[in-house]
């Protein structure tokens, strides 16, 4: 990678400088033309005059040699001394008067005219006047002396400019290419198995957020390895306690410990219900967090919806001698949502707000519309939430203890699964602590319709 980017910058430099070179030796051709001109323009200024009237006259250069062009410039200067050493061509570039007579009707080049002063009548350049010094010489002496030695020093320049930009580029592409280089020795430890791997943040910018990205990749790659080693964990033990007491009554029963009754059939079930509700846990987080997954949403009127679910839980709530209280919205509420998956929700957060409630207290279930978002409120009396973890309960394997101080049932999947279903029905679940005392979880849901 080093030796394509050197090359490439070495590419790019010789480039410009052989334009800049090109550039260079027009810009002093140029000028140097500009100059001479601009020079015998001002010289030949009262000859161009005369020339000027003459051709008005006569329409041509005709008989122009003939003219008597000292007493017509001595005239015009009024007395003043001027020397008149000079050649007049044509358009074309046919001498027509010249101080060598034997050059008369030659053809002088076109970089001659260049540098020649035009006779201009009206708008027309009608002839070109050029020293006579520099008919044998100007040109010579404007490619092979100002040229040749400007073009050498140009190139001297360019080639101190290349070697310049040759080292400069390889320290730029040193400095460039080491934290990449470092970046991608890291990323491939990491591919490896070696989350520990950190990245050294460099000054620049840019690579410092590549190395803060990557890091932050292998950190959670490190968290979430430490999160499936302890979720494998929890699983096997979380499994292995109602198969183990499954298996156990099996053998009390082939040992006529337990009858086989009703009683011993229902503890069978019992289990066996614990074990298909891990099972689920574990199936519907996966579920969730697949991309392709889509809820059956269909509109809900939640008033009868949320009031079915929360008589059915009625029923457990008298195993603590609890009440649940639900206020529905003045009239009827609708949401575009999937029943099956949003009563799964409700009925985690009932049970967690059950869990965590005390004897003879009341779960309050409220639902509102503010700005067209739906709000299913569940409040409880329990003892709250630390204000540290109200973001930290919805992580996955997170598990508080109820009120009895007693270890916590499932995985601790239920409100990351919650949170989201919720999210992929375009919602948000979150949680706070009421000043009254206990605990609310609130369901925003986008609303559907309000029907009068």
């Amino acid at each position: 990678m080093r030796i394509r980017l050197l090359l490439g910058y070495v590419l790019v430099v010789l480039v410009s400088l052989i334009v800049s070179f090109a550039f260079a030796v027009l810009f002093v051709r140029d000028t140097i033309i500009n100059h001479i001109t601009d020079v015998q323009s001002d010289h030949a200024l009262p000859l161009l005059k005369v020339l000027q009237n003459y051709y008005e006259k006569n329409g041509s250069w005709n008989d122009v040699e003939y003219l008597d062009l000292e007493k017509m410039l001595d005239e015009s200067m009024q007395g003043e001394a001027w020397h008149y050493d000079f050649a007049l061509s044509d358009t074309n570039g046919n001498l027509i008067i010249v101080e060598n007579p034997s050059l008369i009707g030659k053809r002088i080049n076109q970089a001659t005219l260049q540098i020649s002063a035009p006779v201009i009548v009206g708008d027309e350049v009608v002839g070109y006047l050029l020293s006579g010094n520099y008919i044998d010489r100007v040109i010579d002496i404007v490619k092979q002396s100002v040229l040749e030695m400007a073009t050498v020093d140009i190139l001297k320049a360019l080639t101190i400019g290349l070697l310049i930009g040759f080292l400069m580029s390889f320290f730029m592409i040193r400095e460039i290419t080491q934290p990449i280089l470092t970046t991608i020795a890291a990323t491939e430890q990491i591919s490896q198995g070696n989350f520990s791997m950190r990245v050294p943040l460099k000054t620049y910018r840019d690579m410092a957020l590549l190395g803060e990205a990557v890091n932050e990749m292998a950190s959670s790659l490190e968290t979430n390895q430490k999160n499936q080693r302890y979720m494998l964990m929890d699983i096997a033990h979380d499994l292995r306690t109602p198969l183990s007491v499954q298996k156990a009554t099996i053998e009390a029963f082939e040992d006529g410990v337990y009858k086989f009754d009703e009683d011993g059939i229902q503890q069978i079930k019992q289990q066996n219900t614990h074990l298909i509700k891990l099972v689920e846990d574990i199936r519907m987080l996966t579920l969730t967090e697949s991309t392709c997954f889509k809820p059956n949403r269909e509109p809900v009127e939640l008033n009868g919806y949320i009031n079915k679910i929360t008589t059915n839980f009625s029923n457990i709530l008298t195993k603590k001698s609890m009440t649940i209280k639900f206020t529905p919205f003045q009239s009827d509420c609708f949401a575009k949502i999937d029943p099956h998956l949003m009563n799964r929700v409700i009925q985690n957060l009932l049970q967690n707000a059950f869990q965590h409630s005390p004897q003879n207290s009341v779960i309050d279930v409220k639902l509102s519309l503010e700005d067209n978002w739906i709000k299913i409120k569940i409040h409880d009396q329990g003892r709250g939430i630390p204000e540290d973890k109200l973001e930290t309960i919805f992580r996955r394997y997170y598990r508080m203890k109820s009120v009895t101080e007693g270890e916590p049932e499932g995985l601790g999947l239920g409100l990351t699964i919650s949170r989201r279903i919720v999210e992929i029905h375009g919602g948000r679940v979150y949680a706070h602590n009421c000043l009254d005392g206990g605990a609310e979880f609130v369901i925003e849901l986008p609303a559907e319709k309000i029907a009068d």
